[in-house]
């Protein structure tokens, strides 16, 4: 974990990161725990590789907790530090990812269902957010050499990775995990007195400093790419309003027709005659429908883009400022559509009875 790299280099390798894989908003938790409430280890992994971008199969083999290093099958976990803030070796949480050679490229259909060999240590589940940041860690070497990514084997890299591609809070909560040991009890008379040994694991490849750092730069950059979306989120309930306030009012439009239609006696004024007899046209009603059902897809298109649409790369932020825009014409043009709508309905309403306008 200890490196001399300054705060610059791990600011620019988040710059360049984003700009390879984009910037995706924190994991769902709740996701990816929740194969662990009936124990599922390997479908928790699973879900840590799907929301990295890895929609492969997971095999796991365990190992026990106390795995010694020397051992001649040992391995070396590249998302562990083996030593406590005294420098005395730890135990630990321990996990190992094979990146095998023919690892089909990332984003590519290859990749759906290849199969990744993950091998954990038993007592995985003591600290789970520190399992889970260590598995983001190692599953996000397989994203870096998928991508035959140039610093797919520098672990700082492979930790900023993990960090934009949404366990930015999981890492940084996660990287520590503290333990008491040795702990003693001495009684002097009606007193005692307790000692522990506090021991501090620590994970990852990134210091104190440069994890806070890295937190608190992909955390500025998330929130100016969910500010879009957010924005265009708190718009569509307007959109939809108007829309229903349009479509109740086209109906309230028919019923006035109607009743023109079963009360053809009104007299009627000299200048809405041509507009009256426009009314009864074929197409002129259904104008209005094409007006409803435009809007009812595009407003369902941009709610499912919002909805779905967590992760930001460029491309997807460059369509979020293009709805950000469509949305304001969407709700320009139909505001005007409504104007017609309504001097329409002021023309038949003179020539619809009182009673009659009550019960529309």
């Amino acid at each position: 974990m200890n490196n001399n790299i300054d705060l610059n280099y791990i600011n620019n390798a988040i710059d360049e990161l984003i700009s390879l894989l984009g910037i995706k908003e924190d994991v769902p938790m709740d996701t990816i725990l929740e194969p662990l409430s009936t124990k599922n280890i390997k479908g928790c992994v699973e879900q840590i590789a799907y929301y990295l971008g890895l929609p492969v199969v997971i095999n796991i083999s365990y190992v026990p907790g106390e795995y010694q290093r020397n051992s001649h099958n040992r391995f070396y976990s590249s998302g562990l530090s083996t030593t406590d803030r005294s420098g005395r070796g730890v135990g630990g949480i321990i996990a190992q990812v094979s990146i095998p050679s023919y690892l089909p490229l990332y984003g590519t259909p290859k990749l759906k269902g290849f199969p990744i060999n993950v091998k954990i240590s038993d007592n995985c589940l003591e600290n789970i957010e520190a399992f889970i940041a260590i598995m983001a860690h190692e599953l996000s070497h397989i994203v870096l050499h998928s991508l035959l990514y140039k610093e797919k084997d520098n672990e700082i890299y492979t930790d900023l990775t993990a960090m934009i591609l949404g366990f930015s809070l999981v890492i940084l909560g996660g990287r520590k995990n503290q333990k008491f040991k040795n702990v003693q009890t001495k009684y002097h008379g009606f007193f005692s007195e307790t000692t522990a040994e506090e021991i501090t694991t620590t994970y990852g490849y990134l210091s104190d400093e440069q994890a806070i750092f890295a937190f608190n730069k992909i955390d500025n950059i998330l929130k100016g790419c969910t500010e879009i979306k957010e924005k265009i989120i708190k718009r569509l309930p307007t959109y939809q309003n108007l829309l229903s306030s349009y479509k109740k009012d086209l109906l309230k439009f028919n019923k006035c027709v109607e009743y023109l239609d079963k009360n053809q006696d009104r007299r009627i004024r000299s200048e809405d005659v041509a507009k009256i007899v426009e009314f009864h046209q074929l197409d002129y009603i259904e104008r209005f429908w094409v007006v409803i059902r435009h809007n009812e897809e595009k407003l369902k298109k941009i709610n499912d883009f919002c909805l779905s649409h967590f992760h930001y790369t460029k491309s997807q932020l460059n369509s979020l400022q293009i709805l950000d825009k469509e949305i304001d014409s969407l709700l320009s043009n139909l505001q005007m559509e409504f104007d017609v709508l309504n001097s329409d309905m002021s023309t038949l309403r003179r020539y619809v009875g009182f009673f009659h306008k009550l019960k529309i």
